[in-house]
Parts: C-alpha cells; structure tokens; sequence
C-alpha cells in the first residue's frame, strides 16, 4: 500500500498510540477543554517544527529558532507594556523574527558558512538580545489576546489555527517552483547549482521563512503563558529537530513531508502530557521523557525502513 511508504506514516501511527494512552490514563484527554489547552501549550513547537523542516528540507539546519522564539516573545511584551496594541507588536516582533532569518541567510547562502556553526553563533546572539530586552520574566500580553488564544473559534480550539496557517503558507510555496527546487538543493547542491537554480537566494529563502512561522509560533506561546520570558524558548530548537527526524525528515536534506513535523512535535507533546499524567517525580521526568522519545525515534525510522522495503 501506498500510505505505508509515505514517510510521516510511522509517527502517525506513534501519535495515534500515545493519544490512546493518554485517553486511557487521563479520561478526560480527549474533551474540547482539554484539547484546547493541550494545542496552546504545543502549537509554538509544532510551528518551529515546520519551520526547522523546510530549512532540513533544502540540506540546511538551524539551532537557533529556540533562541528566536524568546526574542520575539520579549519584544511583544516589551512592546505591550509601552502601549503598542497587540497587533503593532505582533508585527515589529515579527520583523525582528525576520531579521534574524535573513542574518542566517545572507551568512549561510552568500557567505557560504557551516550552517550549524553560525546558527550556533545567532543563537547565542538573539539569546543574548533577549536578556538585554527583558533581564527578568515578566510584563503581560494583552488579557484580550491570551483569552482569545485559549478559546475557541467555531468551535475549534484557536491555537489549531495557527497550526493551519503556518502548514498552508509552507504547502502553497510547496506546490510553486520554490518547493521542487528546495528538494533538489536538499538531496544534491551542486547539481542543484548547475541546473540554474539560485541556491544562494533559495538558501536565503529558507532560513527567513523559518523565522518567520518561527515568530508566528513565539506568538502562540505568548498566548499561552502570557508574559514574557528571555530563556522561554530555548529547549525548543532542539525538540523541533527531533520532531522533524521522528516525522521522517532526513538530516540529509532532500526527503520529508511537513506534516511529519508537525505529527513529531505532536507526539514529544504527548509523551510529556503522559509523564505528568502517571504523576513521575520531577526529579525523573526528563530521563522518563527521553527515554520515551528515544525509542519513538528508533520505532519511527525502524518502521519507515521496514515499510519502505516491504511495502
């Protein structure tokens, strides 16, 4: 069958599992109320994680959306507290986002730097900015903005929507040109290069776009804890990746699907609600967790494998 090599197949059926479970364990997983709050804690992941997928998608790699999550989330709260309206801070929030994608680009794409390398370097920057911003949490987002980010909206919980944006802006450049040449820069640079595409512009591209959801996504969380905070979000670059490689995102480039992305980020969702649902000591929870994500990581590619081969 078909579905069977569709590389986000096997997180999807780890992501049913868990769901299962946390139904059974918690009796009431399963309600709007708490599908609400479930989607506004990991909506921000799920957007970095389609961001941090288009940029492995094109052979790329980028460790410092965490660090831009908390810029932007700084930023906004700064903002507020000086009486921007949430949608002007939103915007100039979002443009720092920006910023610091094209600083990525423009180094990676027209300088021709290890991606990993100065995206280490932009991390420690953007999170060194977020300190200078805001030392200390606090401040607030306005009490309109996080009453509307935990509800719903016909009758859908309102973070699925940002979710929905940020996939359907990355599935529309899919389906133009941009998408076709990202794989092919992603699976062979070089040939990308002497097939007349502009990987430069392209790379440059890649990294902007994920700032930008990733900023879309720093929004989210400040609905959900509706403040700020300078180190926020700095575990989630690397829990974006793992989301991705779980989805069946080569590191490689070139091979994927976004919503595999979006069902890992989903599933390290899960797998955190699940230990704080048997009620681990703290002190244990981050072994249990990882423990649970690393045999997620080895089921999903073992199962990709399989499937690839047999189906």
């Amino acid at each position: 069958m078909k579905i069977l090599k569709w590389s986000s197949f096997p997180v999807l059926v780890l992501l049913i599992v868990m769901a299962v479970i946390n139904s059974i364990i918690t009796p009431g997983f399963l309600s709007l109320s708490s599908l609400s709050g479930f989607f506004g804690s990991y909506a921000p992941l799920v957007c970095v994680a389609i961001g941090s997928a288009v940029v492995l998608f094109g052979g790329g790699i980028d460790i410092s959306l965490g660090a831009i999550v908390s810029l932007v989330n700084v930023v906004l709260i700064t903002l507020v507290g000086k009486g921007f309206d949430m949608f002007s801070a939103s915007v100039i929030a979002l443009l720092v986002a920006v910023a610091m994608g094209a600083l990525n680009g423009f180094v990676i794409g027209f300088l021709r730097v290890n991606p990993l390398l100065i995206t280490f370097s932009t991390s420690s920057v953007a999170a060194g900015l977020a300190l200078w911003v805001m030392p200390t949490p606090g401040g607030q987002a306005s009490m309109n903005f996080i009453t509307w980010y935990n509800g719903n909206w016909f009758g859908i919980p309102t973070p699925i929507y940002f979710i929905v944006f940020v996939w359907l802006l990355w599935y529309l450049l899919s389906q133009t040109p941009i998408g076709i040449w990202l794989y092919a820069m992603g699976r062979d640079e070089r040939k990308a290069f002497v097939s007349a595409i502009s990987v430069s512009w392209l790379q440059f591209f890649t990294y902007v776009f994920a700032a930008f959801v990733t900023g879309i996504g720093a929004i989210a969380l400040t609905g959900s804890i509706g403040s700020g905070d300078p180190l926020v979000g700095l575990p989630i670059s690397l829990n974006a990746i793992a989301a991705c490689v779980i989805g069946g995102i080569s590191l490689m480039g070139g091979s994927g699907d976004s919503l595999g992305a979006i069902f890992g980020a989903l599933f390290l969702g899960l797998v955190s609600t699940t230990v704080l649902a048997v009620h681990i000591p703290p002190f244990y929870q981050d072994l249990v967790s990882g423990v649970i994500v690393l045999f997620g990581i080895i089921g999903s590619i073992s199962l990709l494998r399989k499937f690839k081969f047999d189906a």
